[in-house]
């Protein structure tokens, strides 16, 4: 039995050494500082095809509890890291880890996270300058008045440990086109950034959401509430279910024969008021109903029946 104690604590031992090591030597480290990369279960490695530049920022996936993440910068031609930054990351929001120029390849350690099968252990954002987007649970932006956040594209591959997104500065970019929601539902689809037409909104509070999107891949998506108010009449609901539908001209024929039938309906009911107040007033009905109350006289059998 002290054999297999004894196994068991050298197994422990050998796994969890080389980590407590790392942990050591890192701790002892500050930003800038060169060392060796050392490749365990806790390193994770990632290759990006074009340098990159700015302030990182980092989240974690769901699956992962808060950890304290080690940021480093490697040279191809040798086994030298330097280290970029460190903070404790967290799932959910973006939070500052470290900054650096035309970086490459980037390396990540951390005792705390877990690998998952075709996912990334851990998002990172590059955000080369400030007045791009502001990184908080989401990157906010202000674009022409309007606040929103902004979408990165992503620069690594999907099958990397490490998901790469870069914000990218939109002032010289134009967008391919603007989609308009409401509620959850497309509503319709623009080239031009504009409030969106309250024609396709029925009466009450709306939640609209407007996704821009660029050239260069980004979006920006703007979140507003839209009040139109009670509508009393119905007339907003009729407006907008015109301007939802796909196909107007088919719509517009149905309203149209609708409204003739309602209106069909309302000339036979008023012509039968008529009809019925006409009887009243010349004493029709009554007439009628003496008629069919009355019983018909027999013939008194002891007249003389002429023939």
């Amino acid at each position: 039995m002290s054999l297999q104690i004894l196994g068991l604590v050298f197994g422990l031992f050998t796994v969890l050494a080389p980590k407590l090591s790392a942990l050591a030597s890192q701790q002892h480290l500050t930003v800038g500082d060169i060392t060796t990369c050392t490749s365990n279960s806790s390193s994770y490695y990632d290759t990006l095809s074009q340098p990159i530049s700015g302030a990182i920022y980092a989240h974690l996936p769901s699956s992962n509890s808060p950890s304290v993440v080690y940021l480093y910068s490697q040279t191809a031609s040798d086994t030298s890291c330097q280290l970029l930054g460190a903070a404790k990351i967290v799932s959910g929001r973006w939070l500052f880890l470290g900054s650096g120029n035309g970086i490459t390849n980037i390396m990540i350690q951390s005792p705390g996270l877990i690998a998952q099968p075709y996912a990334a252990v851990v998002d990172l954002l590059v955000v080369p300058n400030t007045d791009i987007c502001v990184p908080a649970v989401v990157c906010n932006i202000n674009y022409q008045g309007d606040g929103g956040y902004l979408v990165p594209s992503i620069i690594s591959n999907t099958t990397d440990q490490i998901a790469v997104y870069e914000a990218r500065s939109i002032t010289d970019v134009r967008f391919s086109s603007i989609n308009y929601y409401a509620d959850g539902r497309f509503l319709y689809a623009s080239t031009q950034l504009r409030p969106i037409n309250r024609d396709y909104l029925p009466g009450g509070q709306h939640n609209i959401f407007i996704q821009v999107n660029f050239v260069n891949g980004e979006k920006i998506n703007i979140n507003k509430v839209v009040d139109m108010g009670v509508d009393w009449s119905g007339s907003l609901r009729l407006r907008s279910d015109f301007y939802r539908s796909h196909n107007k001209l088919i719509f517009a024929g149905i309203v149209v024969i609708v409204l003739i039938i309602i209106l069909l309906a309302l000339w036979l009911a008023r012509k039968m008021y008529k009809r019925r107040e006409f009887k009243i007033d010349h004493g029709i009905d009554e007439y009628e109903d003496s008629d069919m109350i009355n019983p018909i006289d027999k013939p008194d059998d002891n007249q003389p029946i002429i023939g």
